[in-house]
């Protein structure tokens, strides 16, 4: 008995939903644009994260030794390091290998390559290169290392413009969710309006409809259904159309975005969070429309 009634209110929350024709469409459009919005926030943190992460594997703690610093010590420095809990990898680059990194990477500029061979001499330091399990780690690292018992042999640590970058990185990912978390409550509230009046306008459409189901004995809940699925009908519907355009959103959008991360790994993402993206979607769309009719129903719908 329960199923066929939810199966008749439902079939007729969905006639109220075409027969409204461009309310229902006004409707959809307005919730649609709010979980687009929701939709953009979840993929421009999805592309942030993903820049975040390809710096954090560029960045890391740079630490020069002497000239004289005995290669030993410096392997000794390493090892110490590597027991910090803050720490993830320590790699050692001795000067001959940093010597010839720098060669290679600047092999297209004879001038360098020509200061080069006019020094005679290796004038690189040898250096060992830190990275941490999290970017908020570095701080912790870099204050070790000043105050370790290897401060001595040290000339500098070559940390404090990627720190920089590190912090720009996060403050743009707070504020693009911050932007996006005010817009997407806004056109909430807008949606809210929006369907509210269009379920008021269906209950007064509906009206002598309504008095006959009261007078042959309906119950309550076989009343106020039909215009319950009506507001999940508009939250479903614009839910799934959302989901259609969030493929060429990330096509077109991401390069224009940002050009630090490819629009392969953004789309790798989404589809790899395809299904909790739509289910975020659905349970707001339809949470919106519910929302809207209870409070239509509340106060139009005198039972």
């Amino acid at each position: 008995m329960l199923l066929i009634t939810l199966k008749r209110t439902f079939l007729s929350g969905f006639q109220h939903f075409k027969r409204n024709g461009w309310l229902s469409f006004a409707v959809t459009s307005i919730l649609s644009l709010t979980l687009l919005i929701i939709s953009t926030l979840i993929v421009l943190s999805l592309a942030a994260n993903l820049v975040i992460r390809n710096v954090q594997d560029k960045v890391d703690i740079s630490v020069y030794f002497k000239s004289d610093t005995p290669e030993s010590k410096i392997l000794d420095f390493r090892s110490t390091v590597l027991q910090y809990k803050e720490v993830k990898s320590s790699e050692y680059v001795s000067k001959n290998q940093a010597f010839d990194d720098f060669k290679e990477k600047n092999a297209d500029n004879p001038v360098i390559l020509q200061s080069l061979d006019a020094i005679g001499d290796n004038p690189l330091n040898a250096s060992v290169n830190i990275k941490a399990i999290t970017p908020d780690k570095y701080d912790i690292i870099a204050t070790a290392i000043q105050n370790s018992a290897f401060k001595d042999d040290i000339i500098r640590i070559n940390y404090a413009k990627n720190k920089l970058v590190i912090e720009r990185l996060n403050n743009i990912l707070s504020m693009t969710r911050r932007v996006g978390i005010t817009l997407a409550a806004l056109f909430s509230l807008i949606a809210i309006l929006i369907t509210f009046n269009a379920v008021r306008i269906t209950i007064y459409a509906h009206r002598q409809e309504i008095e006959i189901m009261r007078l042959v004995g309906a119950s309550d809940r076989y009343i106020r259904l039909p215009f319950i699925f009506e507001g999940i009908t508009y939250g479903a519907i614009s839910a799934i159309f959302v989901m259609f355009l969030l493929f060429p959103l990330i096509r077109f959008a991401v390069p224009h975005i940002t050009g630090a991360v490819s629009v392969k790994d953004v789309q790798s993402d989404f589809i790899h969070y395809f299904w909790l993206i739509f289910l975020v979607q659905l349970l707001v769309g339809v949470g919106l429309g519910i929302v809207s009719s209870l409070i239509a129903i509340r106060r139009y719908l005198k039972i």
